[in-house]
């Protein structure tokens, strides 16, 4: 059998990697000119390379590290001490440790406690996601950990990540992130370890594209898909002509590049109004309005991401939350403080995060037009800190880098195989209750084959 698949990210390689492992032949279809999607990596310069957007992995993330030893790379992850802040009412907040947690001052003592108890709670009792999917952030901590925490803690940080969102994010997402990641007891409860590839992410993005080119497959970057449309049972796949990312992510303003090819199956591992955009409307007729309308009421935020290259360390953490709205951004990131800057010659670099809604202005400002939004609120965290200090710096955006979790969002969710019986979709939609990261585009990827086989 002959199959297509949208997207070289890390579920689309996956997927690529495992139908060509059962023996099928499989083309891969991306617009970027390179592998990874949301980790791609960027060239600094001199050899270095590193991912657009900050990644690290978990402790916990088994899938990636199962696929690595499948794939010959088994002493690829390395583990790494992180360090954690909170920048809160004008000051760095160490936060990495419990007794961090009770020495932060912004909350009382007694919230501080209430805090540490409900998290321990929840990961040792709250095993199953199903109890806290119709009830919101806002109103499990406020019941559980005390007003004041959501007020000065957990609020800001959901106003960061959710804009006008934020009071109604379901109480799922944030399960998902304190009890599938970290645990505070046994190896990781005095120092979180964390995990990064040797090599960064491209080593494993390359070692998938050799394995599938092994057996017959292509992966084709810089070669997006335009178009697919039924054939009979299977399908035609219409790729647009090489540079077309430069005409921006909707498909339909891609040139098509020659005559369509014909496939038995497609996974698309893609956002989902890009998948949405590149049906032809026969196709959409036959997906329905039903499975359509899922996919419409997920709302996607999108990612503004700066990369700094400074000439010394910004400051002493590796991730730091920002939980003063005045800011302007939500995050740093300083990854030569995760991964020894040896790795990376000698060099600094530090992310600066944001996730906006995907009209908000900040989006259609260059790189110095933000600098000059985010400068102040740098030189918040560190009053020493000048633009002097910038060797380099780069600027990423990505409209669909964060679905937007509601109440009882397992109701809203589209399923991996579409009605169009054989076209698959796998996003980030769809890892739910997890959240988005490497670790599950592998599980999903996986899985949308083992679902695509099976029918």
């Amino acid at each position: 059998m002959r199959y297509a698949v949208l997207g070289a990210g890390m579920a689309g390689l996956t997927a690529a990697h495992r139908l060509a492992v059962e023996g099928h032949e499989v083309d891969v279809y991306e617009r970027w000119p390179g592998l990874g999607g949301e980790a791609a990596t960027l060239d600094t310069g001199d050899g270095v390379l590193l991912e657009r957007y900050y990644h690290h992995l978990f402790t916990s993330d088994h899938h990636i590290a199962g696929l690595c030893d499948e794939i010959g790379l088994p002493d690829v992850l390395e583990r790494w001490p992180s360090s954690v802040a909170m920048f809160a009412e004008g000051e760095l907040h160490p936060f990495t440790s419990p007794l961090d947690l009770l020495r932060y001052k912004p909350l009382s003592l007694w919230s501080r406690i209430r805090l540490g108890m409900a998290v321990v709670l929840l990961q040792k009792r709250g095993r199953a996601v199903e109890p806290y999917e119709p009830i919101t952030i806002r109103a499990w901590v406020e019941r559980n950990m005390g007003r004041e925490v959501y007020a000065k803690l957990w609020g800001p940080l959901l106003r960061g990540k959710f804009g006008d969102r934020a009071d109604q994010i379901s109480m799922s997402w944030l399960w998902a992130k304190l009890h599938n990641r970290r645990q505070t007891t046994g190896e990781e409860a005095r120092q979180e370890l964390l995990v990064y590839p040797k090599g960064t992410f491209e080593t494993i993005f390359v070692r998938l594209r050799d394995r599938i080119e092994e057996r017959g497959g292509r992966v084709l970057i810089d070669r997006p898909a335009a178009r697919v449309t039924r054939d009979g049972d299977g399908f035609l796949v219409t790729a647009g002509v090489p540079d077309s990312f430069r005409r921006g992510f909707d498909p339909r303003e891609f040139e098509p590049a020659g005559a369509p090819e014909r496939y038995d199956g497609v996974v698309a591992a893609l956002p989902s109004d890009i998948f949405e955009e590149l049906l032809d409307p026969a196709l959409a007729a036959e997906i329905g309005a039903e499975y359509l309308g899922k996919l419409h009421s997920i709302e996607y935020f999108a990612a503004l991401c700066v990369v700094l290259e400074l000439d010394r360390e910004f400051h002493p953490y590796y991730w730091t939350n920002v939980a003063d709205a005045d800011l302007r951004f939500i995050g740093l990131i300083e990854q030569t403080n995760l991964v020894p800057r040896e790795r990376y010659g000698g060099r600094r670099f530090l992310y600066i995060a944001n996730y906006l809604p995907r009209d908000d202005g900040l989006l259609d400002l260059d790189l110095d037009e933000v600098m000059e939004v985010y400068e102040p609120g740098l030189r918040k965290v560190n009053p020493a800190f000048s633009s002097e200090w910038i060797r380099n710096a780069w600027l990423f955006k990505d409209p669909a880098a964060q679905p937007v979790v509601l109440p009882n969002y397992r109701d809203r969710m589209p399923a991996l195989q579409t009605p169009a019986r054989g076209l698959m979709l796998a996003n980030t939609t769809q890892v739910y209750p997890d959240d988005r990261g490497t670790n599950y585009a592998v599980e999903i990827g996986e899985r949308a084959v083992r679902e695509l086989l099976d029918r």
